[in-house]
């Protein structure tokens, strides 16, 4: 088990998608049914590794590494469409949630995810997750998605703590980039663990 000193934290930010819930399948599924209809090539791992980014984002880099065309707005429409049919599959992830339990009254709690406000309330109220915490950041707050910062930075001001002060909780390598652009350490959670600690390179050479 991975230890942790969260002393050295005033507030934790978590990323929603394959961090705090398990909803990377579902979304797996909508991706595969969006890009099947359009016949394009499926490269789920390809989406997958880019969780967190907005649908329209992660469209744009599909398209210039598989340099492919298609309809983008009829693909974030299927994409969307069909992932409106499976997302009261979404479960916690208990080892993040207990994380988020532990202090949940004594530290400001931020969710800083990729996905638009509507989609991350639903599931958010539907696990009962919305209380925990004093402050939410989806993709309609930010004009710049990860693996800028500015998701992570807009929650810190909001909580009023400085960058180098928050602990972000990500699964993916495009969320710890984000973070560390964000001049944030990071936990990596891996198969609904707490698998990795990142710290950020800043604070390594400081």
């Amino acid at each position: 088990m991975l230890e942790l000193d969260y002393s050295r934290y005033q507030a934790l930010i978590f990323d929603m998608d394959g961090t705090l819930v398990d909803s990377m399948p579902s979304h797996l599924k909508a991706w595969q049914t969006a890009l099947e209809e359009q016949g394009l090539p499926v490269d789920i791992d390809f989406v997958g590794k880019r969780g967190g980014m907005p649908t329209p984002k992660i469209a744009d880099e599909y398209a210039s590494h598989f340099g492919v065309t298609f309809d983008k707005a009829q693909l974030v429409k299927t994409k969307k469409a069909t992932f409106d049919t499976l997302w009261q599959e979404v479960a916690r992830i208990p080892a993040s949630v207990a994380v988020a339990e532990q202090f949940q009254g004594k530290l400001p709690m931020a969710v800083g995810t990729g996905a638009e406000r509507s989609n991350m309330q639903r599931i958010l109220d539907n696990l009962s997750l919305t209380e925990m915490f004093t402050t939410l950041v989806s993709a309609d707050e930010v004009k710049a998605h990860k693996p800028e910062p500015d998701t992570f930075l807009y929650a810190a001001k909001e909580m009023n703590t400085a960058p180098e002060q928050c602990l972000v909780f990500e699964d993916t390598p495009f969320g710890l980039q984000a973070a560390h652009n964000a001049g944030m350490d990071c936990v990596l959670v891996l198969d609904g663990q707490l698998a990795e600690f990142h710290a950020c390179p800043e604070h390594q050479t400081a």
